[in-house]
């Protein structure tokens, strides 16, 4: 009887709680402790094991180093609580309210990284190029459906792709209009053979295997897209970590190429390391000491 009382008593007050969030939102396990008249370790264990049974949500912004706990459906509640981010988040959170999605390119570093720590109002949204030319990031504000995030990208990307073409065009016409007495004859230059530019990536590659052997890194498992090399064990003093290789041959890495390193890592939720023959620009450099300890670079 005292086991079916027992019972009885936690399924109240998982039902308490979940009427108080219904009521007053999101909040902190000491608000709910309070109102439930339970000490804090308890209630604390109680709000654990409705998260694992998906009756609750946490967020990952904190007060106080607490996060809130809230119901599906309350994440624009969550809004009212953006004073508790560091500054360069709430300008990230301003900036990306107001226009729901953003190129990640058109921002500044800082603000960049401000939207990759900011994951109850900012999502990534990784879109493939065509020919090859790569990946491209967005971010999208949490209001915003991934169908409209989408739809939005879509435009434009068609925007930019028309005005690109339409520039070509114009270049064309003027190259065209020119007479053959204004042209001069160039030489031109016996073409030297050389690698292709898949052999050239194929021994990249080798290049940089062998690099990571000299490095001591375990190669988990290899991978061949957008630069992503591969996953390695690094030997660290308390055990082994996974990093995420991504490697480069441009002869300049600039911010975007870091930019976009930096979000291969989070989309697997790895540090990175990334290998290079090329050097950084200024501004890469810059970046770089604005992501901190997540993206090392190393020169090959």
């Amino acid at each position: 009887m005292e086991i079916k009382n027992s019972a009885e008593n936690l399924k109240e007050k998982k039902q308490k709680i979940i009427e108080l969030l219904r009521q007053k939102g999101p909040l902190l396990p000491s608000a709910l402790s309070r109102e439930l008249g339970m000490p804090l370790l308890l209630t604390s264990a109680l709000l654990s094991d409705m998260r694992a049974e998906k009756l609750l949500r946490l967020s990952r912004l904190k007060i106080g180093g607490s996060p809130l706990y809230y119901l599906q459906g309350q994440e624009a509640q969550l809004e009212q609580f953006i004073n508790h981010l560091p500054q360069k988040e709430k300008e990230a959170f301003e900036l990306l309210k107001k226009a729901q999605i953003v190129d990640e390119e058109k921002v500044e570093p800082g603000h960049r990284v401000a939207f990759g720590n900011m994951k109850d109002f900012a999502f990534p949204v990784f879109v493939k190029l065509p020919g090859g030319q790569g990946e491209k990031v967005f971010w999208r504000f949490h209001s915003l459906g991934q169908e409209e995030a989408s739809k939005r990208i879509e435009e434009f990307l068609s925007k930019k792709n028309k005005e690109a073409r339409e520039a070509r065009d114009d270049r064309t016409d003027k190259e065209a209009g020119k007479t053959e007495e204004t042209k001069k004859e160039k030489p031109v230059k016996e073409k030297k053979p050389g690698l292709s530019r898949k052999k050239s990536k194929e021994e990249f590659y080798v290049k940089v295997y062998e690099h990571l052997k000299q490095l001591n890194l375990d190669v988990e498992s290899r991978i061949d897209e957008d630069g992503v090399v591969g996953v390695v064990f690094a030997s660290l003093p308390f055990g082994k970590a996974k990093m995420l290789v991504v490697a480069s041959q441009k002869k300049r890495i600039n911010e975007a190429d870091l930019s976009l390193a930096y979000q291969q890592g989070l989309s697997k939720k790895m540090p990175v390391l990334f290998l290079t023959t090329g050097e950084l620009t200024k501004k890469a450099s810059e970046h770089l000491n604005s992501i901190g300890n997540y993206l090392f670079v190393k020169r090959i």
